[in-house]
């Protein structure tokens, strides 16, 4: 991408930023689908207690109601679990260093820096004997490892196209929550801009399912 961008900023996100924005990301984009089969397991139960007031021993209209019950419960347990299981493992994570570049019709993200890395580096090395004579192997081996410590932690970025791409933008007070339908969950801090560039990316975002909502 030769462009330009608007804005271009590195940042990084607490666990309760994101402990939040993903609770409000369900309650967005998962609760009205669970409140929907909620309504249709109720009904579909409901329909059958007037079948047992009449007879009490209807085993098909008991284990009907059960299973309505089981289904209904099973729905907001699942969405529990996951933000949970989601939590859980962003714990070691929460230190990343992220790099977000803002174009006029576009974005992109990347990690720039990993925690785990950064605490790696701080680590002290044991000490090796340096030996005079290296052997092809041996070469070939400081080759690679030079390689692969040179590279930058954040070589792949997410380039997400608000023309192109299925991408929802949802803007609250503190955030905003980049959501690639169906792929991929992205939080962005407000803090870091100043109130001119919060103008910017709210015109370059209303390029895409932009929605307004920072209560």
């Amino acid at each position: 991408m030769n462009e330009k961008p608007l804005v271009s900023k590195d940042y990084s996100i607490s666990l309760e930023m994101f402990g939040n924005a993903f609770k409000d990301f369900q309650k967005k984009f998962t609760y009205p689908k669970n409140i929907l089969m909620t309504c249709a397991f109720s009904l579909i139960g409901l329909s059958y207690i007037p079948y047992l007031f009449k007879d009490p021993g209807n085993s098909t209209c008991i284990l009907i109601v059960i299973v309505c019950i089981f289904l209904t419960a099973g729905i907001w347990l699942n969405t529990a679990m996951i933000r949970k299981n989601l939590m859980n493992s962003i714990e070691g994570i929460q230190g990343d260093r992220y790099s977000v570049d803002i174009f006029e019709s576009s974005m992109s993200i990347f990690t720039k820096e990993f925690a785990g890395e950064k605490e790696k580096a701080e680590e002290p090395e044991d000490e090796k004997p340096v030996s005079d004579e290296k052997n092809e192997s041996t070469e070939d081996e400081d080759f690679f490892a030079e390689t692969e410590t040179d590279a930058p932690a954040g070589t792949v970025k997410t380039v997400i196209d608000f023309g192109l791409d299925n991408v929802k933008i949802l803007e609250k007070q503190d955030y905003y929550i980049i959501y690639l339908v169906k792929r991929m969950f992205y939080v962005l801090p407000k803090n870091i801009f100043d109130e001119d560039e919060k103008k910017i990316i709210t015109e370059s975002f209303r390029k895409a399912k932009f929605i307004e909502e920072r209560k």
